[in-house]
């Protein structure tokens, strides 16, 4: 059972313009609200932007643009928090970006996390492990633990004590399409990412 909230990220999925010329840009923007003492902040990109991987996107029966884990306008969170303690990741997507009732396009988001203590986004990302297709949770430990016995407990939270913080790198990415027959205009969606440390009921 999940309980309070640590954090929430709203992402909305904007634009889907279609001109005679260049294509206006849409995008994914990211906002972030957080308790207890997780830290999400936004990598490079903070935006996941399909217009960024294919240029023009015309309507049509067969049209797909796909954003990879390895593609530069993969998406990027970072999640700071307690190194000792698991947390787990709760995706909720849709299964289209709409205009309106009669105008939609079929999207698919994937993500991957990467918790060995990189150095920056780009280790991360050659490090981050995939969540299989078709899953919308994740739980891992901020810091990947070695293989071994295992450690001592850890210190408890006191009023002289603080424990120390690592961080992890979630990266959203996916599909958009096919994009079918369908009218231009601003095609939205919202993807809520929820972030809490694991409760061990």
């Amino acid at each position: 059972m999940r309980t309070g909230l640590s954090n929430k990220i709203l992402i909305v999925v904007l634009g889907l313009l279609w001109y005679p010329c260049d294509l206006d840009a849409q995008h994914v923007s990211f906002g972030t609200f957080a308790a207890d003492d997780i830290l999400i902040s936004k990598g490079t990109p903070e935006n996941l932007n399909f217009n960024d991987k294919t240029r023009v996107i015309n309507p049509g029966a067969s049209q797909t643009v796909t954003i990879n884990l390895n593609d530069p306008q993969a998406a990027v969170l970072t999640i700071e928090g307690n190194e000792y303690l698991d947390v787990t990741v709760y995706i909720d997507v849709p299964l289209t970006l709409d205009l309106d009732q009669a105008n939609k396009i079929p999207v698919s988001f994937r993500f991957a996390y990467s918790n060995l203590n990189p150095l920056n986004e780009i280790t991360a990302k050659m490090q981050a492990i995939e969540v299989p297709a078709g899953f919308n949770t994740a739980t891992f430990p901020i810091l990947r633990r070695i293989n071994g016995p295992p450690g001592p407990p850890p210190t408890p939270p006191s009023s002289g004590y603080t424990a120390p913080r690592k961080t992890a790198y979630l990266f959203i990415y996916g599909s958009l399409g096919p994009v079918g027959n369908v009218d231009a205009g601003l095609y939205e969606g919202t993807v809520n990412v929820t972030v809490e440390y694991t409760k061990n009921n």
